[in-house]
């Protein structure tokens, strides 16, 4: 279609734009929506999922977890994995039970950020600093007020921006300063003021900025000879501005708008390969959006009505001497119009149901030469009920999704149209510490424009790719407030997902060729705790661990030779845990990530294997309360061992760095 093969093979996802679509509404926008039975509330027993495989992760206390930003957050969820670039500018996408990117929905208030174009999402764009709360959704959720979109998705990942409460002043305003290694500055400033009496009606506005040189060491391998380089032409300056309101309208009705604006300016110094280390690659990405909400809450019925726009623009930039004039420059621009409406009735004290009707126009326009215009209108209806009680919570849904192509040259692909079933329930035998739990999601992947339209490797015949989500699983927590073990809780799930018509890039001769030929079976085992001790009257201990088995295998064609051999970046192993150690003198915070041998390419040899790693980092954090305002202080020893290893081939990551902060909070 429009794109350029070298930058394609080098940075095939880092087109970081956002479509437009709507979430589940009581994450951002509610009056008193109680959802104690979906998530475990709570800051020691947050991440345990309950009546579903819903995680939540609070950031309030996110110092104890050692955090370092969005990626390393979301990977301290069960199920979920990351794959990194390399860098503060390198793309990171998340993966949720070895589904791959494409298939994980990512929320930001409440609202979808998509990409029809490749499909990915690079969390990097999003800062910690922004946000309040993290979730994850596997599967079908026990909250039916969500839009058709989010239902329509195998997993969903919610960030959901900072809202501070009101007491006895009516703003608030937070100002910070981090810098650190390889040239790495941070800003970033924060302000919320209520308007009038009712805590529903105020303005915030939020802007930060960031660059780092990101010329960091690393050791590069040849066979057996290793020397020291350092990565090259990797500069990265980004920032984003937002303002947003909610208003009460009516005594039952609330609005809420938001404008955001995000620009980001990358040098790509693209994958090690030997001694090869230049580049004159850089990417630009600006993205704009405006978006506006209505909910009304009657007493057993609500309504939520919701649009958007989106546009998107991607700036590719090359110089080399394989291009006629010695430069390329590839524009690449997306636009995309949403509405939602989702209507739920309460039919008795345990039966509500609802229904939720999404409509999505996404366009694509670019100046290469050979670019048809594409544009996909989607029309999605799910029609969900849910039945809860004292000791079972019930959901199932049926979705409609219909979807219809358009070009402007040449012939378009074949319209699709599908129903989808799902359904989940969890039971409470005799205490509501103990919860068991299952459900099943039939669902399934449109191709992306990428797919469909790429140059000569595009195919239009291609169809979706089919999903078969199971699960089961079990958690156990425990709670007191008068004792010295304040909390415990466990939490184990089994899944087994199937992979039908997967789409893949096959060579034919010398032309690659996007085919629906794959089939995979992944079944997994997702484990999860975590503790919290008064060891004193003034300190308390804090531990927390995930442990994840996958077993993800091509099971395509018993005469190939990849035939049961485990996907691409899909380790059987992994797993993290961190320890915190909360006193009136300094808090100190020890976290650990590790990750089992995985393999890059398709055939599991060893020429193709990337050895396991282990990473580890020591936080020191400290709030100081003065009259007028809070300080606090933290300083990171990130990757404290100095390992060198690669989340993603030929992408280094950083050895040993250093971070330090300082924030203010009127």
């Amino acid at each position: 279609m429009c794109f350029n093969f070298r930058f394609v093979s080098f940075i095939p996802f880092m087109l970081g734009s956002v479509c437009v679509a709507y979430g589940n509404p009581s994450d951002s926008i509610s009056f008193d929506t109680k959802i104690d039975e979906v998530v475990v509330t709570g800051e020691s027993r947050e991440l345990l999922p309950t009546t579903n495989t819903t995680q939540t992760l609070s950031l309030k206390k996110s110092d104890r977890l050692a955090l370092q930003g969005v990626s390393d957050a979301v990977r301290r969820m069960a199920g979920a994995e990351i794959k990194d670039y390399g860098g503060v500018g390198g793309l990171k996408t998340v993966s949720v039970r070895g589904l791959g990117a494409k298939h994980t929905l990512v929320c930001y208030d409440g609202f979808p950020v998509t990409d029809c174009q490749n499909g990915q999402v690079d969390l990097g764009r999003f800062s910690l600093d922004q946000l309040d709360e993290i979730r994850l959704y596997i599967g079908e959720d026990c909250d039916i007020d969500g839009g058709a979109l989010h239902l329509a998705s195998p997993s969903v990942l919610y960030l959901l921006s900072y809202e501070p409460l009101y007491s006895d002043k009516n703003y608030h305003m937070v100002a910070k300063l981090t810098g650190g290694s390889f040239g790495f500055v941070n800003p970033h400033l924060f302000f919320d003021h209520k308007i009038g009496e009712n805590k529903y009606n105020k303005i915030k506005a939020s802007a930060d900025f960031s660059r780092a040189d990101g010329n960091y060491p690393y050791t590069l391998t040849n066979g057996t000879l290793k020397t020291e380089e350092r990565r090259e032409h990797s500069e990265s300056v980004c920032g984003h501005g937002e303002l947003s309101g909610r208003f009460l309208l009516f005594s039952k009705t609330q609005l809420m708008a938001k404008t955001h604006y995000y620009v980001s300016d990358r040098e790509l110094p693209g994958g090690v390969v030997y001694y090869n280390t230049v580049s004159n690659e850089t990417l630009k990405d600006k993205n704009a959006f405006a978006e506006v909400m209505t909910r009304t809450d009657w007493d057993s019925t609500m309504l939520r009505i919701g649009g958007k726009f989106n546009w998107n623009g991607c700036y590719y930039h090359d110089e080399a001497m394989m291009y006629p004039e010695g430069t390329l420059d590839n524009r690449y621009f997306q636009r995309e119009w949403y509405g939602t409406a989702v209507v739920r009735h309460n039919f008795t004290e345990h039966f509500s149901m609802a229904n939720a009707t999404d409509y999505i126009l996404n366009s694509f326009n670019s100046n290469i030469y050979d670019c048809v215009f594409p544009q996909r209108h989607t029309l999605l209806n799910a029609l969900s009920g849910r039945f809860k009680s004292k000791k079972v919570t019930a959901t199932a849904t049926l979705l409609g999704s219909f979807y219809f192509n358009q070009v402007e040259i040449g012939e378009a692909p074949d319209n699709y149209q599908h129903l989808s079933p799902s359904f989940a329930v969890s039971y409470k035998p005799f205490a509501s510490s103990i919860y068991f739990r299952a459900s099943y999601k039939d669902i399934f992947r449109m191709p992306t424009f990428n797919e469909l339209y790429f140059n000569s490797f595009g195919a239009r015949t291609l169809d979706p790719e089919k999903t078969k989500q199971f699960n089961v699983g079990v958690t156990y927590q425990y709670g007191s407030d008068k004792r010295r073990l304040k909390s415990f809780g466990i939490s184990a799930d089994g899944y087994f997902n199937k992979i039908d018509d997967k789409i893949v890039a096959m060579p034919k001769m010398f032309v690659w060729s996007i085919v629906n030929m794959g089939y995979v079976e992944i079944k997994g085992l997702d484990f999860m705790t975590n503790l919290e001790v008064k060891t004193s009257d003034r300190t308390s201990l804090f531990f927390t661990a995930k442990y994840a088995y996958q077993y993800a295998v091509d099971l395509t064609d018993p005469k190939s030779d990849i035939y049961e051999h485990q996907i691409p970046y899909t380790p059987k192993h992994s797993g993290n845990g961190s320890v915190a150690f909360e006193n009136p003198i300094v808090n100190v915070s020890y976290n650990v990530n590790a990750v089992g041998k995985r393999y890059y390419l398709p055939q599991n040899i060893r020429p193709n294997m990337m050895e396991a790693y282990a990473e580890h980092g020591v936080t020191l954090y400290k709030t100081l309360d003065f009259k007028k305002f809070d300080m606090k202080l933290r300083g990171d020893v990130v990757n404290l061992t100095d390992k060198q290893y690669e989340v993603v081939r030929f992408y280094p990551m950083p050895k040993r760095s250093y971070k330090a902060s300082v924030e203010f909070k009127f």
